[in-house]
């Protein structure tokens, strides 16, 4: 079998994006089930990043969350 044959293309719109980045999130921070909220900022190239809130499933506040306001006031976690 050629190494062709092996590849598998993916294309993802923004809002699967934003959930598989979420459930990876919630996964790698010990919640099993979980509320989340996220917002893909910036310019691809140049300064695109993500900006993820996850809480308890009963955490209904994330909702209320400004993630514009969170991304002026967070630095980067560099777990990647």
């Amino acid at each position: 079998m050629n190494i062709e044959n092996k590849r598998k293309i993916f294309k993802y719109n923004e809002d699967d994006i934003l959930e598989i980045l979420s459930e990876y999130l919630s996964e790698e921070n010990g919640f099993d089930t979980f509320y989340s909220r996220s917002i893909i900022l910036g310019t691809p190239g140049k300064d695109l990043r993500l900006v993820a809130v996850i809480g308890d499933l009963d955490d209904i506040n994330i909702a209320k969350l400004n993630l514009e306001e969170i991304n002026k006031e967070s630095n980067y976690n560099r777990t990647h």
